[in-house]
């Protein structure tokens, strides 16, 4: 009986099946007993796969870099000749707040006196950080047009019926505006310049027209770049 169970022990430990028919073995002048009908251990069930890993979200679509610019309609009140610069003004804007902001432009080679500049609207980006000019402290930047040589610059106007205030904004292109620290450390005014055009006296930015709900912002330069 001790060959028949070790055979039995084997052809369980071998077997994948749940059942197993075994027949023991006969020794001469032995007769052959009933086949015997053993259960064994179901096999382990197999591991399962590895869940498939996840793909990462897409990535957003980066902002451009002009809907984070926070530019603004203004009207010079007043223009002035900076005492140890040949080039710049020192214009006092209105753009809605308590008091005009001072700024200074290089522009006196193009506006050659200040009763050009005085009264007229301009675009102003308001969320530069402070900057000084021939030692004038200088809160923000006018936006103008120029040809591809520089010898024509000329001030972007707001449309005719826009006021102080207002945002220029690029339609489709539109975010909260970037904090002046981020602006510099992003560099977002120059990345946004390089994609500023005048068109066709349109200006425009990715070929998008600047405008505020009164209109389309122009430029008496046809054709050349916006800074």
């Amino acid at each position: 009986m001790s060959s028949l169970r070790k055979c039995l022990a084997l052809a369980c430990t071998l077997s994948t099946g749940s059942a197993l028919t075994m027949r023991p073995m006969v020794r001469s002048g032995l007769p052959v007993g009933r086949p015997l009908r053993m259960m064994c251990a179901e096999a382990a069930p197999a591991e399962p796969a590895p869940a498939a890993k996840k793909e990462p979200a897409a990535v957003a679509e980066e902002v451009p870099p002009f809907a984070l610019l926070d530019v603004r309609v203004g009207k010079i009140v007043e223009a002035w000749a900076h005492p140890d610069s040949d080039k710049l003004w020192c214009e006092r804007i209105d753009v809605g707040e308590e008091e005009p902001r001072e700024i200074a432009s290089g522009l006196r080679a193009y506006y050659p006196t200040a009763d050009l500049l005085e009264g007229r609207s301009v675009l102003v980006v308001c969320n530069l950080k402070e900057a000084k000019l021939a030692g004038f402290k200088s809160n923000g930047m006018v936006l103008c047009a120029s040809n591809e040589d520089k010898s024509d610059v000329k001030f972007v106007d707001p449309p005719a019926d826009s006021q102080p205030s207002e945002r220029v904004v690029c339609e489709g292109m539109v975010a909260e505006p970037a904090t002046s620290n981020q602006m510099k450390k992003k560099k977002l005014m120059d990345k946004a310049a390089t994609e500023l055009r005048a068109v066709d006296g349109v200006a425009c930015y990715r070929n998008v027209p600047l405008g505020t709900a009164a209109g389309q912002c122009t430029t008496p330069v046809t054709a050349g770049t916006i800074n």
